[in-house]
């Protein structure tokens, strides 16, 4: 367990109400007690590892995310954007996956612009055991076998792990669940959990309990976080949002990042032709 359900949260101050009068005082006897309030009702569980008040056990919530995702098909859209001062986009990564059950086919695609990169087009395909994959620098393009089941010019790896990154995003959400200074959990609107076919929950956050878990890469200072989340009753956390300012260098850059998981259950990966295949 990575962290408890935060004492603010939990605690409650019983402050006994009314005065029984002195003792021997000729009142005494008629006046009344009065009770001593009822004791809160412990928070309730919504989700593995997350209450109606708290993220009680981040490793418990994260794995219940994986477990939801490891046999159903759906789609990922991920976006991280890091901004100077005055609006110039440093970079801007943008990640697109759209996978079959159990992860038997799926294509993913990841798209890098910016100031401070080389434009990069990386895609990513399995189909019939193995993973092709195309990535083009400043329009230049290179192909290659980065696994194959039979272990034929390239090493049998398992689907999953034959992308370039994690589709689960588990080891990012424990962190920014970490991090985050929680204060609130609550039920998201009726139309909202239309939306997502479920009884979703939302958790917002007020700044960070650790601020070192938000940046993505070494900085001097992290400030001004801020996060939501939203969260399925089975663990699938559906989307989160998070923003922060860092510190490289000397300069502050302004970080934006949204992850959201969308047609679970329906989803078809698509390939732009035979020859992909």
């Amino acid at each position: 367990m990575r962290r408890v359900a935060s004492a603010v949260l939990l605690a409650s101050c019983l402050v006994t109400a009314g005065c029984a009068g002195l003792v021997g005082s000729p009142d005494a006897a008629s006046e009344a007690l009065t009770p001593a309030p009822a004791p809160d009702e412990p928070p309730a569980s919504v989700a593995p590892g997350l209450t109606d008040a708290d993220v009680t056990d981040s490793d418990a919530l994260t794995q219940a995310h994986v477990a939801r995702l490891s046999n159903v098909s759906y789609t990922l859209w991920h976006t991280r954007t890091v901004r100077t001062g005055d609006g110039d986009v440093r970079l801007r990564q943008r990640t697109t996956f759209r996978t079959s059950a159990s992860y038997r086919e799926y294509v993913a695609r990841r798209v890098v612009t910016g100031t401070s990169v080389p434009a990069t087009d990386r895609r990513t395909r399995w189909v019939d055991g193995r993973a092709i994959q195309r990535t083009t620098v400043n329009d230049t393009t290179r192909r290659e076998i980065v696994a194959d089941g039979r272990g034929i010019g390239a090493p049998p790896l398992p689907p999953r792990e034959a992308l370039f990154f994690e589709p689960t995003y588990n080891s990012r959400l424990a962190a920014l669940f970490d991090g985050a200074n929680v204060t609130g959990v609550t039920p998201a609107r009726e139309e909202v959990r239309q939306t997502y076919g479920a009884p979703v929950y939302r958790v917002s956050a007020c700044g960070a309990a650790d601020r070192s878990k938000f940046p993505v890469a070494p900085a001097e200072r992290i400030g001004n976080v801020g996060f939501t989340a939203v969260v399925g009753p089975e663990g699938l956390v559906y989307d989160y949002g998070v923003q922060y300012t860092v510190v490289r260098n000397g300069t502050t850059l302004r970080v934006t990042e949204s992850l959201r998981y969308g047609e679970v259950g329906t989803t078809t990966p698509e390939f732009n032709s035979r020859a992909e295949r």
